[in-house]
């Protein structure tokens, strides 16, 4: 719902991005066999990394990202061929996007098999776990030009500016302690899994598994378009979205809306996509009703003689200003303008004898 910008330090994940894709370039020599495929052999493909971190990167066993590498080293120089130049491809977000995506699924690649599919997606999963998650190994992440990258620092440098310092992109609300979300899940776009374009912070609650989880941001395909999505980097909700309330203010529905046809399918499919979002914004929407009473309740007994719908305008006013700096407000200002609407259940909150006089 709100434009998010890289921090800095996503030049460090470009770097591992370009260290895979000369993983993958390498598998397409046609000398290259699995038992090549080594401590060694990574090395001689990274030359500019210390080979005592390359060394580090390979350990594990099976779990180490050379068991899924000597996979692919074993299938047809077709199949890696074909992966190679899927992954440049996907990698390409702003192009991608721009022609409408289309994800197209590992083990429908030419000389692919689901068993390929699987071994070609583990390492990719691998290589965000070792940057992130590796607790047990005492992996400190990516060391890259005098730097570490880890999931905290990335996350702690996305949060900065606004709107994730303070602001949840997926809900607009609170942020909290954040949680970096796969846009484009990596159990569905596993050649994504580590590209600055597809990691997002975003609340504890959009990224629970019973809200966004694994679901896709695309169509079933194929072919896996893009079109009727939003996307956080690239096409966010415009300033005309805004949460339109039915139904009373102890039992709401608020529902995303744009008067743009086109956006408002996108909206739509984002509330498809996040699917705890209208559950988590009824609450809200009783709790800023009373706070608003309350508010202009206070400021009429300041001055009796203060138009009430001046006051809900002024607030509506506020809540604008304040769309991706502070938590809310777009369904505080729905609240505003159910008021302003003299919607039932919603005027009949303010204390008084007679019903509000509106301008």
């Amino acid at each position: 719902l709100h434009k998010v910008t890289l921090p800095k330090s996503a030049r460090l994940l470009f770097r591992v991005v370009a260290l895979q894709k000369r993983l993958l370039k390498a598998l397409t020599d046609p000398a290259v066999t699995a038992a090549q495929v080594d401590v060694a052999w990574m090395q001689r493909t990274w030359p500019m990394q210390d080979a005592e971190w390359v060394r580090k990167f390979c350990r594990g066993g099976k779990e180490s990202v050379l068991h899924p590498l000597k996979k692919l080293a074993a299938a047809t120089m077709q199949a890696r061929q074909s992966l190679y130049a899927e992954f440049c491809r996907q990698n390409k977000v702003p192009e991608m996007l721009a022609n409408a995506g289309n994800f197209q699924d590992l083990a429908q690649l030419p000389g692919f098999t689901a068993a390929l599919a699987e071994a070609a997606a583990g390492f990719f999963r691998r290589c965000y776990i070792l940057m992130s998650h590796d607790v047990r190994r005492k992996w400190p992440g990516y060391a890259l030009a005098a730097r570490t990258l880890t999931n905290r620092t990335y996350k702690s440098e996305f949060c900065a500016a606004y709107p994730t310092k303070s602001v949840c992109p997926y809900c607009d609300q609170d942020i909290g302690e954040p949680k970096l979300d796969h846009y484009y899940a990596k159990s569905l776009v596993p050649l994504l899994a580590c590209n600055p374009w597809n990691l997002v912070p975003v609340c504890g609650s959009c990224n629970e598994l019973d809200s966004k989880g694994d679901e896709p941001a695309f169509a079933q395909g194929p072919p896996r378009s893009t079109a009727e999505w939003l996307h956080p980097f690239y096409l966010p909700a415009s300033a005309q979205t805004c949460i339109r309330l039915t139904g009373p203010p102890n039992a709401p529905m608020p529902e995303l809306y744009s008067p743009d046809a086109a956006e408002h399918l996108r909206l739509q499919n984002h509330t498809t996509l996040v699917r705890t979002l209208a559950k988590r914004w009824t609450g809200k929407v009783t709790a800023y009703c009373d706070r608003l009473t309350g508010h202009i309740e206070r400021r009429r007994a300041e001055n009796p003689h203060t138009v009430t719908s001046d006051l809900v305008k002024d607030c509506l006013a506020e809540e604008a200003a304040s769309r991706a700096k502070s938590s809310n407000t777009l369904i505080h200002a729905a609240v505003c303008r159910a008021f302003l609407d003299q919607r039932a259940g919603y005027v009949d909150e303010f204390a008084e004898p007679n019903p509000p006089r509106l301008a």
